[in-house]
């Protein structure tokens, strides 16, 4: 549907267009070649509806029936993943004792541009709120009641879209977690001095950009105060509980402790004093969860 705003900027271009031709020529031929590039670009960036890519073919040829691919960025060696999507994906997979195979050999991204996604049984399925969903399904995995389950959703909602975008700014302050990508990446070690200004530079700002697009700009103590206040909100639902909904890791425990785990973990931040000073009861959570889930895999 055309806005006001489309036919503004359309307008815009007009006007920019014939400033142009005006400028740099008289010619017929030239003008109307000159016209029709414009024209296009125009099109282009403000008429055109945006579609989404169509899936690729599988990258598995030989996948065994009803076993998950998961594909995902290298392990790290605190941590088994930098990414909180990857992470939250292999938990609920682990929790639910799906089959499953980490992809990470070679680099492949999802019809997104993004990771984690998976395959199953030749099926490219992106999105980590996609993934739970299709594994779900098809896995049969049983759902909380419906109150607990309406909670859960939002508590990975929570994390996933808020908690996310304020934990990436703790994340991306220091050098360390530049230093673990340049790792994964296999930057030479005597680049690292020319590698780490840019990277900070150049993703350090890419990453603030969408943040605060995602849920605002903050001050350092008013990022602070929302971050306590998710983060209250998580041990709230706690409570005295094992994990959030009972005895056993679901999918909310699987997107908090994704999140969470992919900072405390692999470096010392700022997020592990706020944790360990103010909310002691949620560490000793994804320590229960670490041991659960990844019994063999860190190394802290």
């Amino acid at each position: 549907m055309l806005t006001f705003f489309h036919f503004f900027k359309a307008y815009r271009c007009f006007k920019f267009m014939k400033f142009l031709v005006r400028m740099l020529c008289s010619c017929p031929v030239t003008t109307t070649l000159i016209v029709g590039v414009i024209g296009y670009f125009i099109y282009k960036k403000v008429f055109r509806v945006p579609t989404i890519r169509p899936k690729p073919e599988a990258y598995k040829k030989d996948f065994k029936k009803d076993v998950v691919y998961l594909y995902q960025f290298k392990r790290t060696r605190k941590c088994p993943n930098l990414s909180p999507f990857c992470m939250k994906v292999e938990v609920f997979c682990r929790a639910y004792q799906i089959p499953y195979e980490i992809c990470d050999d070679k680099r492949r991204w999802s019809r997104n541009g993004a990771l984690p996604f998976i395959e199953l049984n030749g099926e490219h399925i992106a999105d980590s709120d996609l993934i739970e969903m299709r594994l779900r399904k098809h896995f049969n995995v049983p759902s909380l009641p419906p109150l607990q389950e309406a909670q859960s959703v939002a508590i990975t909602r929570l994390a996933d879209a808020h908690l996310f975008n304020i934990l990436i700014r703790y994340k991306i302050r220091g050098d360390e977690f530049y230093m673990i990508l340049m790792k994964i990446v296999k930057v030479p070690n005597f680049l690292y001095p020319i590698v780490l200004p840019l990277i900070r530079g150049v993703f350090g700002r890419k990453v603030y950009k969408k943040s605060t697009m995602a849920i605002g700009n903050f001050e350092d103590h008013e990022l602070e105060e929302v971050l306590h206040r998710d983060l209250k909100s998580i041990q709230d639902t706690l409570g005295d509980q094992k994990f959030l909904f009972g005895d056993k890791v679901t999918a909310a425990d699987a997107s908090v402790f994704g999140h969470l785990a992919s900072v405390i973990y692999p470096f010392r931040c700022q997020i592990n004093d706020v944790l360990e000073k103010d909310f002691p009861k949620l560490l000793e959570y994804l320590e229960r969860i670490r041991q659960e889930i990844y019994p063999n895999d860190f190394t802290i």
